[in-house]
């Protein structure tokens, strides 16, 4: 090491870190590849004494962790910081601090993927909020986190705009379709750069330390949109794919290690550690429901509603403002602007690019997770932990299904509700149609299934889920028939068996297979038997 930075730039790194004579000369005998044990024998100080004088330098320079990584990454800091104020391969300066200085004057800017936002409304507290845990409280990360279509990368964009004047670079990001770890925190190195070819480590670890000691010289704010995506699918929420594993790291790293800079982190899931990371550094927000970006959003499109109707259209499509952009131009082109009839001829409206949001959401469930959206969806209204419990047909461990709740409310996907003593639960608005409709689709095929069959061996839903769990309501207590899943099954089901010749046949056939299960066991046959009893019976009222 010392072969390739003179000792005097060492010392004065050292000495502005306060490093002492004494642990100098001993970093300088480790650097240069000296056991510690020779180390001891040559200072005549014990190893301990040695381990310890080391250890105060690695504090100085902010190096955290156990074992002789702490060694090498003092190297990959000293050899940047050389670098960083002389040529690469030649000693003399060619203008020291060069790269310090840049941003004094010359901000540097690059928005990459980031959506035009000419057009802003609200959000006044969150943008307040935001900035203070930037700019007063100097924030490291801090998390936007929400369901999709809620605003956070509109929030984001207009928050950069807000507070880009205190940063020397703004950095936006997707990772949409990510990068490998490596190579996304290699090309943030070629930003900073500021076109000069800079010097990347080889190691992964090596190249984390180098963006941060970019964070430390700079005041930078990055920006990363759709986080989610290097998240896994199909299992509990916050865990990384194994592909983006390095993801995690630079999170941490980012998150613990001492820096000028900031994070914002733009997720519609949380990755778990941010739970363990929250404290003074490490923040999160949820952009809360906000009535007045819908009214404007109305307002563009020339339309207005009265308090009661603006009380039901919050209550069906709660802070997602895609909806309520594409439910104003639906009030527009085929309700006249009447959102009064728009209300009262469509249940919850959801438009075909909402689905796929929330489709795309509902995919990334496990089964188990999937399993309690379905109760909830039958339940729709709050269900606390132990009715929750009561009603699954299979008992789960109670860790299990908190582990499975506490997943469902880190993707944004249920409210937590505090009821005096007891927390229930709840579907999200726009989710609880989703999942209805999508529940509903499962149970008419397992119908279908068993008529075809005359057996109920291709049930699964019908058994494990029982239908008339709950009623379903929208807040203030107004019962709404079209999201009840039974109303939902037997419209399908009268669809299909009005277009069979003899559309009694099917119902016979169903009563049937009802009428041999009257006999069965729970434990046989779980809730199939009063399911197929209640379609009967919502069949034949007609």
């Amino acid at each position: 090491m010392t072969t390739q930075i003179p000792q005097n730039f060492v010392q004065a790194i050292a000495k502005e870190r306060g490093v002492t004579d004494a642990e100098l000369e001993t970093v300088f005998m480790a650097l240069d590849g000296q056991a510690t044990a020779t180390i001891a024998t040559k200072l005549g100080i014990s190893d301990i004494a040695v381990r310890k004088r080391l250890g105060e330098v690695y504090k100085k320079f902010q190096i955290g962790g156990n074992g002789p990584g702490k060694l090498s990454e003092l190297r990959h800091q000293l050899l940047f910081l050389h670098q960083t104020e002389y040529g690469q391969g030649d000693f003399s300066p060619r203008g020291k601090g060069t790269l310090s200085k840049i941003g004094i004057g010359q901000q540097h800017e690059d928005w990459g993927e980031a959506p035009d936002v000419s057009v802003f409304y609200g959000r006044t507290e969150e943008l307040t909020t935001l900035s203070q845990w930037i700019l007063s409280d100097k924030c490291r990360l801090v998390a936007l986190l929400g369901l999709a279509g809620s605003g956070k990368t509109t929030l984001s964009v207009q928050l950069a705009k807000q507070i880009q004047n205190e940063f020397d670079f703004v950095i936006w990001r997707s990772v949409r379709s990510p990068l490998p770890a490596e190579e996304f925190v290699a090309n943030l190195i070629q930003v900073f750069a500021n076109q000069q070819k800079p010097y990347i480590p080889a190691d992964f670890s090596g190249k984390v330390l180098r963006l941060v000691e970019y964070l430390r010289k700079h005041r930078c704010l990055l920006i990363w949109d759709d986080f989610e995506s290097v998240l896994n699918a199909g299992e509990l929420a916050g865990h990384y794919r194994d592909d983006c594993a390095g993801y995690r790291e630079l999170i941490l790293r980012l998150s613990e290690v001492n820096h000028r800079s900031c994070l914002v982190l733009i997720s519609s899931e949380e990755p778990t550690e941010l739970t363990l990371l929250a404290g003074e550094k490490v923040r999160s927000l949820k952009p809360a429901v906000s009535e007045e970006i819908a009214r404007e959003i109305f307002h563009e499109k020339g339309l207005s509603a009265r308090d009661q109707e603006w009380k039901e259209l919050l209550a069906r499509y709660g802070g997602n403002l895609l909806a309520f952009k594409i439910v104003a131009a639906t009030v527009s082109e085929f309700f006249e602007g009447n959102v009064a009839k728009f209300l009262e001829a469509t249940g919850l409206f959801i438009e075909e690019n909402i689905g796929t949001l929330l489709a795309q959401q509902f995919d990334r469930l496990s089964s188990d997770e999937a399993d309690v959206a379905y109760w909830l969806a039958v339940a729709q209204s709050p269900v606390s932990l132990a009715q929750l419990r009561e009603d699954l047909l299979v008992k789960p461990p109670l860790s299990d299904l908190v582990k499975n709740l506490d997943s469902l409310s880190r993707r944004s996907l249920i409210e937590k509700i505090n009821e005096g003593k007891e927390t229930t639960f709840v579907l999200q608005p726009l989710i609880v149609k989703y999942v209805a409709d999508f529940l509903a689709d499962r149970i008419r095929d397992e119908v279908l299934e068993a008529i075809k069959t005359q057996g109920i061996e291709g049930m699964q839903l019908l058994k494990s889920h029982r239908l008339s769990a709950g009623a379903a309501k929208f807040p203030g207590g107004k019962e709404n028939q079209s999201f009840k899943i039974l109303g939902l099954v037997k419209n399908r089901l009268q669809i299909l068996f009005l277009k069979t010749t003899g559309s009694e046949l099917p119902l016979n056939t169903l009563t049937q297979i009802a009428s041999e299960l009257k006999d069965k066991s729970l434990l046989e046959v779980g809730y199939a038997g009063e399911n197929l009893a209640n379609i009967i019976a919502e069949l034949k009222g007609g």
